[in-house]
């Protein structure tokens, strides 16, 4: 089954890639969870014209996003968050949890360029990444410690 990424997925493809994945996966996985699209020249013409609108966008602001991502590096930020008595936390710091940390730091973009995969759930030192584009991106630390 030929199929267009809308978003990166791991150990498939990136955006706007045209991957060849057995029909079962593409159409009970990638289709229902808004990854991929259904193979056409005009989808493909769609996924490009949009990359390329990002790209430009990415390109304008490159200056601006490199002195966010030299403000980024610096950070150490902590957090204090109840726990039980190991490493695992009551709740869980999500992309937003960050994006608010990261403004009350005079730091402000959208939490779509957070990269978390999940969100985290245990005490101590996480690196978070920040992915604006393949070649801006950079990462600051988040330090989660137990609330008395």
């Amino acid at each position: 089954m030929k199929l267009i990424l809308i978003q990166d997925v791991d150990n498939v493809g990136n955006e706007g890639d045209v991957v060849d994945v057995k029909p079962g996966f593409g159409r009970n996985f990638l289709i229902p969870q808004k990854l991929a699209v259904t193979f056409s020249k005009s989808q493909l013409k769609q996924v490009e014209e949009k990359r390329s609108n990002e790209d430009r966008k990415i390109d304008r602001k490159k200056d601006v996003l490199l002195g966010l991502l030299s403000k980024v590096a610096d950070l150490n930020i902590t957090v204090k968050m109840k726990s039980e008595d190991g490493e695992k936390l009551f709740g869980s710091i999500t992309k937003l949890d960050i994006e608010k940390l990261l403004i009350e730091n005079d730091i402000v973009f959208d939490k779509k360029y957070i990269d978390l995969s999940t969100p985290i759930k245990t005490l101590g030192e996480h690196e978070i990444n920040i992915k604006f584009s393949n070649d801006i991106s950079g990462s600051f630390k988040l330090t989660i410690e137990k609330e008395d």
